[in-house]
């Protein structure tokens, strides 16, 4: 899922087969390292990376027709964004279940039962899957068995998506702490409590953790003991997650302003006025800012200058968006909840094709070797090729 707006049993859940580098730069090198030590194919984390850009290069060869190749049942809606490492698909349902799913063939692996909804996306990482929960809690679960490791409980449900670095989880709440939780023992070790919930996902980018909150604060943090290094006022709830990209902090504002701010001053660098609120994550690549305003349209932007390079209308029954892009190939890939998957070309926004699901498209698409990946509320998850 995106920024997460506010348990069945599972029987046996089958699924139906169809068919048979750009770096995200943050700032400094560390955080080079850290947002490309996933593999090119590998979406590990909700937005494919540490600082949240959400691309592949623009000229990775990635070519798709908008056909479905298996869709996987699940019980509940998903509205969790799926994270894909070594061939295994992970996603959260409303039916309280995180989801194991071969790549391939859309089998199901495993599922592991958690204490509520899952709107949170998955991170996997270092045999792990860490998931927050609408039970107040986040849950480290073994990569191949579905075993619950560890349970940490904050004081409200966990809609974010966790980021992580040097063997800590990060992630926010909806009591509007961030909290840094070892990846080891799921013991706390700081937490920061913000103005307003948290229910964006925090980016890491150099010697600093980024996350917003409803308050209308952007924070940056150490990383190491939570301490505040600067925080970035606006004149709107955030629900939009940072994106970090050459050294500037990008976001939306229910102010009706789209936000670039240098991440090691938090000084603007500029802000695009939009005609309606900013409520999803942007993706970022080659230079240009691919975000989507609640007047449903999908807007390019210059990264540098903040200049309107083009936009796209998305058709859909409400004026609000809640998928965000994802980038590969020359394409940018990103659902509506008119229930549709569209792929549009970046470098001028027209819309190559549109996959149909039955029900709106909150969860934000992942891409893998064989696809785009993305759940719909009509509880299925898709792999469209």
């Amino acid at each position: 899922m995106t920024e997460q707006r506010p348990a069945a049993a599972v029987g046996l859940v089958t699924a139906i087969l169809l068919s048979g580098s750009v770096c995200p730069s943050g700032f400094g090198q560390k955080s080079t390292v850290a947002a490309t030590r996933q593999s090119e194919m590998d979406w590990q984390m909700f937005r494919q990376n540490p600082a949240r850009t959400s691309a592949l290069p623009l000229d990775f060869p990635f070519s798709l027709q908008g056909r479905l190749r298996w869709l996987f049942p699940a019980e509940g809606r998903i509205d969790s964004s799926p994270a894909v490492y070594k061939g295994v698909i992970y996603v959260g349902s409303d039916d309280g279940n995180l989801y194991a799913i071969e790549e391939k063939s859309g089998k199901m692996l495993w599922h592991a039962s958690l204490g509520g909804q899952v709107k949170s996306s998955p991170l996997v990482e270092q045999g792990a899957v860490y998931v927050g929960c609408e039970d107040g809690k986040l849950y480290a679960v073994d990569q191949v068995t579905g075993k619950i490791i560890w349970t940490f409980s904050a004081a409200d449900r966990i809609s974010s998506s966790p980021a992580i670095l040097d063997g800590a989880i990060f992630v926010g709440g909806w009591d509007g702490c961030i909290y840094a939780i070892d990846t080891k023992s799921g013991s706390l070790k700081w937490k920061f409590q913000g103005e307003g919930r948290i229910t964006s996902s925090p980016a890491v980018a150099g010697d600093r953790l980024f996350v917003t909150a409803h308050g209308g604060y952007l924070y940056a943090l150490s990383p190491a003991d939570g301490t505040l290094i600067w925080k970035y006022k606006t004149g709107g709830k955030i629900y939009s997650s940072p994106m970090v990209m050459d050294g500037v902090v990008y976001f939306g504002s229910w102010d009706k302003n789209f936000y670039a701010v240098d991440a090691a001053t938090g000084n603007t660098r500029w802000k695009f006025p939009g005609p309606e609120t900013f409520s999803i994550s942007p993706a970022g690549a080659g230079g240009r800012i691919f975000v989507g305003n609640d007047d449903l349209k999908m807007y390019c932007l210059d990264a540098p200058t903040g200049k309107l390079l083009w936009k796209t209308q998305l058709n859909s029954p409400v004026p609000l968006l809640s998928s965000s892009p994802a980038v590969a190939g020359g394409m940018l890939y990103v659902g509506s909840s008119d229930g549709n998957l569209y792929a549009l070309q970046t470098r001028n926004g027209a819309i190559k094709w549109k996959y149909k699901t039955q029900r709106p498209i909150i969860s934000s698409p992942a891409i893998c070797s064989f696809g785009v990946c993305v759940g719909s509320q009509d509880g299925n998850l898709y792999l469209v090729n």
